[in-house]
């Protein structure tokens, strides 16, 4: 029987931040052993060098000599061990407050094993031991995880956890959650599903699951049954934090905690309505990350198979799977009727305003966004949304698209949903990562349909595509309007929009509004004002962000006069700069859509 390693961690300073952590690796025939820290963690693509919150590393033999333990690049130390056994001891500082991290704090310890855990090169595929160790038992803290459990130990002191891996590329994909928290379980099928809120709250836990059921039952309809036994929702609650990370058996979450419906806001389920956007918005983060479950945990690419977490892995298919999941995820609620089609439209709209608004969709293609995640889409700036495009965004409204195409080439006999289950059935089911050219293999082999027209402008193109004639096969009107306001996120129609174009995000500051965005070609950025700026005047009118659009709009009668009379004086500060330039009127972009439901039972028939 081939030897385990042992790997072992517990809380060690609270006020600190440090998890104490030591790997016992048994007697071999190697004699150097390499351990090495992943820089990134899968589900999020951009490297984090989380080696950089290792300290006081050190190693020593089975006689408990010490043994030379030497920093090879940022992430990996050798040691000399000549074949025997060797222990390895180090602190991690765990001050990072969200879904890929590490955090420990006095509420509770979370961390995921990419953070925590070094990677025993020679002996990556041995089965691996787990302890850890509860020694907050007076703060009356417990576990949650999807490892697979062996035993508990308790004593007056300290409680450990003790749990079995098959290797480490398991050890590494489930968070853990050691503190205090709120849990319910239900069951779908055979399958028993956790949630688990931390922190104690007044939450209404058990309607959340309520809610989560139908969404479960979906899913697995979908991809006919469940590949894990059990499944965790470890939820991290925060003042305004949002997040969610996939992993094989479980998701790490955060949300606000008083965005989720309180016990003493109960109303009858029967009331679709009462549930608000906030309280949506988790159940469709929630949706997300179990869709990820089928679709990126075991439907992948190629290159995320046996995944070099040392350095960057580029692919052009993210718009695949983040894409295709973020339409699935509100589709879901609608589905499942937890929200209604006239909700599930605004929702639509919304998504595809966020994509028009952005300057960058003429700029880069979904795939180009999907390859470039690492240095543009996870490290973006305030001039970003000018030259990029989200493979999340865009990639929901691609993958519409690409069901409304299937549905009317095929007379409504194939539709996205068929795909996702060849995808499963083929690739996933099997651990076989997928081509970049999947989507038009499966279409053509398995539907006789070739798909390359519209996905050669979908998807390696920068054309926009007819939204609006697509969309009307399904039953949808769009409708086209200029803004309401900074928050305005579109969707529905408005009483009142701006008149006058500026071009530019903004927040209050001082006696004026901050720049935070200027958008390429815009009035604003044709008048030179850059991000940074403080605008304090337009005219001789001192603006702020609830004026600013105000002043623009009352000189609308002016946009179509002779140039002479269509120029307004601007006064802003730059890096204490007192600066004045002339921005010439223009009419408000029609950057925010909406849609009327012109048939009812079409929408309806494409919605289920």
């Amino acid at each position: 029987m081939t030897a385990q390693l042992v790997y072992k961690i517990s809380p060690s300073s609270l006020s600190e931040h440090l998890f104490s952590v030591s790997i016992n690796v048994p007697s071999s025939e190697s004699q150097s052993l390499h351990f090495s820290l992943p820089a990134w963690i899968p589900g999020s693509y951009m490297i984090r060098d989380f080696a950089r919150n290792i300290h006081q590393i050190s190693a020593k033999d089975e006689n408990g000599a010490e043994l030379s333990i030497v920093q090879t690049d940022k992430q990996s130390w050798e040691v000399i061990n000549e074949g025997k056994a060797v222990q390895v001891d180090y602190l991690v500082y765990a001050f990072d407050l969200s879904v890929r991290g590490a955090y420990l704090f006095d509420e509770y310890a979370f961390f995921n094993g990419t953070s925590t855990f070094l990677e025993v090169k020679e002996m990556s595929n041995r089965p691996i031991s787990l302890s850890i160790t509860n020694n907050q038992v007076d703060q009356n803290w417990r576990i949650a995880c999807s490892f697979t459990s062996v035993a508990e130990h308790k004593n007056d002191e300290e409680t450990v956890y003790e749990y079995l891996c098959e290797d480490y590329q398991e050890l590494i994909d489930h968070p853990v959650l050691l503190g205090q928290f709120e849990q319910h379980t239900f069951e779908v099928g055979e399958t028993k599903f956790h949630l688990v809120l931390s922190g104690s709250t007044q939450t209404d836990i058990k309607k959340i699951c309520r809610d989560l059921r139908p969404l479960c039952e979906h899913h697995m309809t979908m991809f006919d049954g469940f590949p894990e036994e059990e499944y965790w929702f470890i939820t991290l609650l925060t003042e305004d934090g949002f997040g969610g990370l996939e992993h094989r058996a479980s998701t790490a979450l955060m949300y606000p905690r008083f965005h989720l419906p309180m016990k003493q806001d109960f109303k009858d389920t029967s009331d679709d309505d009462w549930r608000s956007a906030d309280y949506q918005r988790f159940l469709s983060l929630c949706s997300h990350e179990l869709f990820h479950t089928w679709h990126v945990k075991r439907n992948k690419p190629e290159v995320m198979i046996s995944p070099d977490l040392s350095q960057e892995a580029y692919m052009e298919q993210l718009w695949i799977y983040e894409g295709f999941t973020s339409l699935y995820d509100d589709l879901s609620l609608a589905r499942s009727k937890l929200i209604t089609h006239e909700r599930y439209a605004q929702i639509l709209a919304e998504n595809l305003t966020r994509l028009i608004r952005t300057q960058g969709r003429h700029s880069q293609t979904v795939t180009e966004s999907s390859f470039n995640a690492w240095t543009k889409f996870y490290k973006q700036d305030a001039g970003s949304h000018n030259h990029i495009v989200s493979y999340y965004n865009k990639g929901a409204i691609v993958a519409l698209l690409l069901d409304i195409t299937l549905r009317d080439l095929s007379a409504g006999k194939y539709c996205l949903d068929n795909v996702m289950q060849i995808l499963w059935r083929d690739y996933g089911s099997k651990n076989i990562g997928t081509h970049d050219h999947v989507i038009h293999d499966i279409c053509k082999a398995h539907f006789d349909i070739d798909i390359s027209a519209f996905l050669d402008i979908a998807i390696y193109s920068t054309i926009d595509l007819p939204y609006s004639q697509m969309l009307s096969s399904i039953g949808l009107k769009l409708h086209y309007r200029s803004r309401s306001g900074l928050k305005d996120l579109g969707g529905t129609p408005a009483d009142k929009v701006a008149l006058s174009g500026f071009g530019a995000s903004y927040q209050d500051k001082d006696s004026g509004v901050i720049l935070q965005s200027v958008q390429d070609g815009s009035p604003a950025s044709r008048a030179g004002l850059q991000i940074g700026d403080i605008l304090i005047a337009i005219d001789k009118w001192q603006v702020s962000s609830t004026t600013l659009q105000s002043i623009l709009d009352s000189y609308a009668s002016d946009i179509n006069t002779a140039a002479e009379n269509s120029m307004v004086t601007l006064t802003y500060l730059r890096q204490g700069r007192l600066i004045h330039s002339s921005m010439r009127l223009e009419a408000a972009i029609l950057d925010t859509v909406y849609f009327s439901i012109e048939d009812a039972s079409k929408f309806e028939r494409w919605i289920q």
